[in-house]
């Protein structure tokens, strides 16, 4: 369990790292607003369908999964999804690219922290053996 709430963290921090980048900051707001326009326009033009409908299909849609128990109806829906899966999919990869860039730089950073402080530790050792004098020891 605790492997998975790391991972969870670890998958947060880079979602942040995502929206701290300049050159990244826009994804996130351009996804969320994809997922709001493709709701709102299937829970408009889609007769029957709630805003928990149209939400759920514009994910479903958008991650690929596509599940099939909602479909568009009309030839102007439909025409509105092929266009929305064309965009969509692009900017998701988008996004997800660059969490998981982010995820493996963070890892990375670790990484070479965690062997900073075990180098550290095994030259720090190594001196107090040698009771804090710096001078190579002679045997008498």
């Amino acid at each position: 369990m605790i492997p998975l709430l790391l991972a969870f963290r670890g998958l947060a921090r880079a979602m942040a790292a995502v929206w701290r980048d300049p050159e990244t900051k826009a994804l996130p707001v351009v996804a969320g607003l994809l997922v709001l326009t493709g709701t709102l326009f299937f829970w408009r033009f889609e007769d029957g369908w709630t805003i928990i409908d149209a939400l759920y299909f514009s994910v479903v849609t958008l991650t690929t999964v596509g599940f099939g128990d909602l479909h568009p109806t009309s030839p102007g829906t439909q025409i509105f999804t092929i266009i929305y899966i064309l965009t969509g999919l692009g900017i998701l990869v988008a996004l997800l690219s660059s969490v998981a860039q982010k995820y493996l730089e963070q890892k990375a950073e670790v990484g070479k922290v965690r062997e900073r402080l075990s180098s550290r530790r095994s030259g720090g050792s190594a001196k107090s053996s040698n009771s804090g004098d710096d001078r190579p020891q002679t045997s008498a």
